[in-house]
């Protein structure tokens, strides 16, 4: 469990919540007489980009407090359940645009896959758009709409499959599933729209991308610019 300092944003250490050592630590002591002060960390938290986070649908009041530092002006839900009583109360009181796809894209019979083309397509346009950023992605594990989600994104942003993969995993832990993977693996990138606000971190990949498809054009079959 981390704890941050609300003022500075720093974060002042980690502990288990079962290790004994938390109630020797002389942070226990100013967390018992300043309750208030400090917050706790979201399960699944993340920073996937800049202006985009992750972590789960399921939040205590104390991980609520803890997105005061995110700014956010956007929470996208990924699954069908929707927010909490508290986490919506929150977003009203905050101005933060809510957008439940998991509600308005949710569809039966989906076969083998997990989640619909749909919603993930609707997503990854959602989550370019620099209108919506700061942009906070949620679903109820954290891991099973939120990890695929984001597997698409990195197809997007064209990471190697092993690297998705990878980072997939390393979220998921023994939740997650094969099904998952290979829906990524299939996901047509050509679905999605790129808006035309798109963040500088995805216009910027994209060029490094092209000028790495030229360079490797060129020592394939020489310079034919000229």
């Amino acid at each position: 469990m981390g704890f941050f300092s609300t003022s500075n944003f720093i974060c002042v250490h980690q502990f288990s919540c079962n290790s004994p050592l938390i109630f020797k630590h002389p942070l226990f002591t100013i967390m018992k007489e300043l309750p208030g002060y400090f917050v706790q960390v979201p399960e699944a938290f993340s920073l996937i980009e800049e202006g985009v986070y992750r972590c789960s649908g399921v939040l205590t009041p104390d991980q609520i407090k803890y997105l005061d530092t995110l700014k956010l002006k956007t929470v996208l839900i990924l699954s069908v359940e929707g927010p909490s009583r508290a986490f919506s109360q929150y977003m009203k009181k905050q101005d933060i645009r809510r957008i439940h796809l998991g509600m308005t894209r949710w569809q039966s019979n989906l076969g083998w896959k997990p989640v619909s083309e749909e919603l993930i397509k609707d997503a990854l346009e959602c989550l370019l758009n620099l209108h919506n950023h700061p942009l906070l992605i949620v679903c109820s594990s954290g891991v099973r709409e939120t990890g695929t989600l984001v597997g698409c994104l990195r197809k997007l942003q064209h990471w190697n499959f092993n690297s998705i993969v990878y980072e997939y995993r390393s979220f998921a832990g023994g939740k997650g599933k094969y099904t998952q993977e290979l829906f990524i693996e299939l996901f047509d990138t050509d679905l999605v729209t790129v808006p035309e606000s798109l963040p500088e971190w995805f216009v910027e990949e994209c060029r490094m991308w092209e000028e790495e498809q030229k360079q490797r054009f060129i020592e394939l079959h020489g310079d034919t610019s000229g």
